[in-house]
């Protein structure tokens, strides 16, 4: 019994020597704030709480909305058994986002509209029901968790590519999401290069 504690304990230190970690939400969006449209209670709910736990405010009164569209789940059989009972199942779940920009009513700018997808496969045992009822729930669970990840980094990214277009529309300085000024044209390192 102590040899895979022992075994599970050098793992993980020679992990954490190595410099890898698990995969987190970016710590500092580019957005202050948000309001969240569509979807379902539980992808709102994950997105709410990853977003907050990076630093941004949740709320209705946001000059940006985050739409979440075309939320799709899709359950089928991939693999059977012997006697022709579902072994194998492969989950696909999906949806679109939006980040726009509102000013009152106006829609003033607004990101391309993405699509995050997401393929899982797991065994069904059919001789064991609550088993396999189980390992279909965690496996959503991984799949909410795997979304909501992908959709922060993209969000990151897309959010910062919105208001360095805005701030170029408007002749405002960009305040960079760590708080750093703009470096001037040409003012980066050796030959200019930024």
């Amino acid at each position: 019994m102590k040899a895979p504690l022992i075994a599970i304990i050098v793992v993980t230190l020679l992990l954490s020597a190595c410099g890898w970690q698990l995969r987190s939400a970016p710590q500092y969006l580019a957005l202050e704030s948000v309001s969240l449209d569509g979807g379902s209670y539980d992808l709102r709910r994950r997105v709410s709480i990853a977003l907050e736990e990076s630093g941004v405010l949740v709320h209705n009164d946001s000059p940006r909305r985050l739409q979440l569209t075309n939320e799709t789940w899709d359950r089928r059989t991939v693999a059977v058994d012997a006697q022709g009972r579902a072994a194998e199942i492969e989950l696909r779940y999906g949806f679109n986002w939006q980040l726009r920009e509102l000013d009152g009513a106006a829609d003033i700018a607004h990101t391309p509209r993405r699509r995050i997808n997401l393929i899982r496969n797991f065994n069904f045992d059919a001789a064991n029901a609550t088993a396999a009822s189980d390992e279909e729930r965690f496996t959503r669970q991984d799949m909410f968790e795997d979304a909501t990840l992908q959709l922060l980094r993209q969000l990151d990214a897309a959010s910062r590519h919105l208001i360095e277009e805005q701030a170029l529309d408007t002749d405002t300085p960009v305040q960079h999401y760590d708080g750093a000024p703009p470096r001037p044209a040409g003012s980066g390192a050796a030959g200019g290069l930024r």
